[in-house]
């Protein structure tokens, strides 16, 4: 029998949710791992046995010929990446597999031909505009935490964030004065750059204004340090787009837009142009202020934001024919649920629904729920916002 800190032999199976590597040991014992390759043979040093088998590789003993050099030398040691080991279109493969594999288990009888091929991002590494970094003073250490461990792993560059932000981490480790507590490095498309929550000497700790552009649409947005924004600027035009292209295609009577979680206004100003009118709920108070702000900056006078809980506000706000919903990892409230059904059931609004998650447990578990209340599923397309992590961002277009 396998026991704590054994090193054993595996064949790798599969990659599962979460970048985990199914392997199977010589006895048959089912042990888990990370950065694998299916088909692989590998060398695992057991860490922990409850409930499950899970081991950190020691040795690639018959290596995929699909296996590639990592780009980043911290890869396996850092908690950031997790699929640097394969080529970039093997990981939109993986990626895609990974969902299909969700769906099916999870919703009886889905149609896997709804779900797109993964929508690949233009840039594969050097993409995050905003980056939380974790200081050790004592040891003069900045950098992530090992994965599942309190182990601060001290880096010098991080190969998927901008080179900005890299720049800027290079100046704050040369500094006579280091770093007390954990900080925030954000990027920006015009090339600025901000750290928040310590004193430096070259960069100062204040909002910034980035700049967004889908065809011939260009905004500019006021972020705060404590307000959320897409961290993958190559990306959020096309993500934007294929979210405006949904819309475009509707038949729908388009007076009114609803933009629940919306943030600083990301969606609701690159969907302005397509409504009589828009708006945006949203709960936080810095990204309300925010939002509220950058109408003023881009001259917007079809938006509404309302600062609320959804869950507690859905009841009393108007409703139209298409409502945009972009929630936290947590997923749509089942208030909020109850409440749109409801709705569509009362006065046959919203007809239809663009929901996009970055949680595809989430995701799933909120369109059965619509699924059982009568809506379809057109098409579910996943967008790789987060390139070389198991990561992906959804979106999914509902209708009645």
């Amino acid at each position: 029998m396998i026991q704590k800190y054994d090193e054993v032999t595996v064949k790798v199976e599969s990659i599962q949710k979460e970048a985990l590597c199914e392997c199977i040991a010589e006895d048959g014992t089912k042990v888990f791992t990370r950065y694998a390759i299916p088909g692989e043979v590998v060398k695992v040093k057991i860490f922990s046995i409850n409930p499950y088998y899970y081991g950190d590789i020691t040795e690639v003993i018959s290596p995929s010929p699909l296996r590639v050099v990592p780009a980043c030398k911290y890869f396996g040691q850092c908690g950031g990446c997790d699929l640097q080991m394969l080529p970039y279109q093997e990981q939109l493969r993986v990626k895609k597999q990974i969902i299909i594999k969700e769906f099916q288990r999870e919703i009886k009888g889905f149609d896997l031909n709804l779900i797109d091929d993964v929508v690949p991002s233009p840039k594969e590494l050097y993409y995050r505009n905003s980056v939380m970094f974790r200081v050790d003073p004592q040891k003069k250490k900045i950098g992530f935490l090992k994965r599942d461990t309190r182990i601060l792993v001290d880096i010098e560059e991080c190969k998927i964030s901008s080179e900005l932000i890299n720049y800027a981490l290079g100046k704050i480790r040369a500094q006579e004065k280091f770093p007390p507590h954990i900080f925030k490095v954000r990027s920006t498309s015009t090339n600025d750059v901000v750290v928040n929550q310590i004193e430096t000497k070259e960069f100062e700790d204040r909002d910034v204004i980035d700049k967004v552009r889908v065809e011939n649409l260009e905004f500019y947005f006021k972020i705060s340090r404590e307000s959320f924004f897409q961290i993958n600027s190559y990306m959020i035009p096309i993500w934007i787009e294929h979210i405006r292209s949904e819309i475009r295609n509707s038949n729908y009577d388009k007076s009114l837009g609803l933009d629940l979680y919306s943030g600083v206004g990301l969606i609701s100003f690159f969907i302005s142009d397509l409504f009589e009118k828009v708006v945006g709920v949203e709960i936080s108070k810095t990204s309300v202020k925010n939002a509220r702000e950058n109408v003023e900056i881009n001259g917007l006078k079809n938006i509404e934001i309302l600062e609320g809980d959804v869950a507690r506000c859905i009841d009393t706000m108007p409703m139209g024919n298409i409502v945009i919903i972009d929630p936290s990892r947590n997923g749509i409230e089942r208030e909020v649920i109850n409440s749109i059904v409801k709705r569509y059931r009362e006065k046959g609004k919203p007809k239809k629904i663009i929901y996009s998650s970055c949680n595809y447990e989430t995701l799933i578990r909120d369109i059965k729920f619509f699924i059982d209340s009568n809506y379809r599923v057109e098409k579910i397309t996943p967008f790789d916002m987060f390139p070389q992590t198991h990561h992906l961002e959804l979106v999914a277009v509902l209708s009645e």
